[in-house]
């Protein structure tokens, strides 16, 4: 076992210009790392009666197959269900029923393997044709619904909800997205117990319970954010951007719900909710001397395993600029240029966070000089995330009236070469950087979003990391932007995108 303490002294106010001020912000992270690979971080805050608790876990929608797409989230759905424990008033009962449910859909995958010729797309255009089946596979889903209902009389709905808000936690919530799964909670610092015991529960002993009934809450998620008029058109325009590598991947099509199986989602369980693929933060009125045994008797136990596989996909450099035209009588007319940009643990990676403040209002300077009225949106989302340890896009993106959108990407496109042939001003650069501290300020007043920041960067790359992006935002210059937009904003790099009306 090791524990070691690192001070982030964050560089943006270290070695900032005078008008940042001279004001020093220390953020002691403690690591203790478990003799069966668990790793824990925590940042004491004495003063503070709570506690701010998260568990990551390095596994996301990037390890999905096609065809199996929003399984990752899935699992997090079924991970809420309960375990043998929590969420059961009979598991003696219950036990044989999910066993024989493994046991039906073993015969059921066998089965549409065998039909596989009689069930497979063959159409273009839907028409909900992918819904193939025969009566041998309905018989089986008939058995597996049968056992279903067994199983729902003795489940107990909302159990590890009612333990938590019986003990003061609040804010319990769980995210899944390309590289990550969370599950976190705000509790009274004697509480921190709670949150240990219910987590190591539900990360040894989740029970699938409502398997159909969640698959059907998955299907009403995204048919709610296909209803979002951009969904479609953001989810074109990452299969352009990005050829192979499954963070462009979305959140699962409709066909895909329909297929996920329990053994497909145990499987994703086994091999990646494992305790050297696990840690734990801890933010708020606790001490590393308090943690550590309460963490030690509910994981010490538990045995390393075999490192989960990593992800093999290698986006292809680019090598061609692409193009997409989208066509639509309701999403406003835009146009959009979406380069690749690297991942967390890249030097260039944090330029791009101050190149986002200094393009978003140098192009809406450039609009209006134009007398064109619009609005401009930067980012480096994909999906729903806009950090990756792997390479991600940044978005220049310009709303602006129909007549508008070919003028609008000329404008865009030249406002990036004067980036590339001066870089910014330097007050551009000021301004960038003071918004770029206050929201890392904002950030530590709030112990959940310091909390997702430390985990986050933990599984992008290390915790550690998180010290050199900081300093090394707040040590971009103006060569610093003009070099990097030159070695990216390249046409090979570039995809355009316009809404348009048909």
């Amino acid at each position: 076992m090791k524990t070691k303490l690192l001070l982030l002294a964050f560089g943006f106010v270290l070695i900032a210009t005078a008008s940042y001020g001279q004001v020093s912000y220390d953020l002691p992270i403690e690591e203790h790392v478990f003799d069966n690979g668990l790793r824990l971080l925590l940042v004491e805050r004495p003063d503070d009666h709570r506690v701010s608790a998260k568990i990551f876990t390095d596994f996301g929608a990037m390890v999905e197959e096609p065809g199996e797409l929003g399984s990752a989230h899935f699992l997090e759905h079924l991970m809420f269900k309960g375990t043998r424990t929590l969420g059961t008033t009979d598991w003696e009962k219950e036990a044989p029923l999910v066993e024989r449910l493994y046991e039906l859909e073993a015969q059921l995958i066998a089965q549409m393997n065998k039909d596989r010729n009689a069930i497979r797309e063959r159409a273009v255009f839907h028409n909900d044709e992918w819904r193939g089946t025969t009566p041998e596979i309905e018989a089986i889903q008939q058995q597996i619904a049968d056992i279903d209902k067994q199983i729902n009389a003795t489940r107990d709905p909302g159990a590890v909800m009612r333990w938590y808000q019986a003990f003061g936690g609040t804010g319990l919530t769980a995210t899944t997205e390309q590289e990550y799964m969370k599950f976190d909670i705000i509790l009274p610092k004697e509480r921190v117990e709670l949150f240990l015991r219910v987590e190591a529960d539900r990360m040894s002993n989740s029970v699938f319970r409502g398997f159909d009934e969640e698959r059907m809450i998955l299907v009403e998620q995204r048919y709610g954010d296909l209803n979002r008029l951009t969904t479609p058109y953001y989810e074109q325009m990452n299969a352009v951007v990005g050829l192979v590598h499954p963070v462009f991947w979305p959140e699962g099509y409709l066909p895909d719900f329909y297929q996920y199986t329990r053994t497909y989602e145990k499987d994703f369980y086994e091999r990646y909710f494992v305790v050297n693929n696990t840690t734990i933060v801890l933010i708020g009125g606790i001490d590393m001397a308090t943690a550590k045994p309460l963490v030690e008797k509910y994981f010490g136990w538990m045995e390393r395993k075999p490192e989960p596989m990593r992800i093999k996909s290698v986006e292809p450099e680019p090598q061609a600029e692409r193009r997409l035209i989208y066509r639509s009588e309701e999403l406003a007319p835009r146009v959009e240029a979406r380069f690749m940009i690297p991942g967390v643990g890249h030097e260039d990676r944090p330029v791009f966070d101050v190149m986002m403040e200094v393009g978003k209002r140098r192009l809406e300077d450039n609009l209006a000089k134009a007398g064109i009225s619009g609005s401009v949106d930067v980012n480096t989302r994909v999906v729903h995330t806009s950090i990756f340890g792997v390479p991600g896009s940044i978005n220049f993106a310009l709303v602006v009236p129909e007549n508008q959108v070919v003028r609008a990407e000329e404008i865009l496109l030249s406002t990036l070469e004067e980036l590339k042939n001066a870089g910014p001003t330097s007050t551009e650069l000021t301004v960038a950087q003071k918004r770029i501290k206050a929201q890392w300020e904002r950030t530590t007043l709030d112990a959940s979003r310091l909390n997702f920041a430390i985990g986050h960067f933990q599984v992008m790359d290390e915790w550690g990391t998180l010290e050199t992006y900081l300093n090394a935002r707040a040590a971009v210059d103006e060569a610093a932007v003009q070099e990097v937009a030159s070695t990216y904003f390249i046409p090979e790099n570039r995809t355009i995108g316009q809404v348009i009306r048909p």
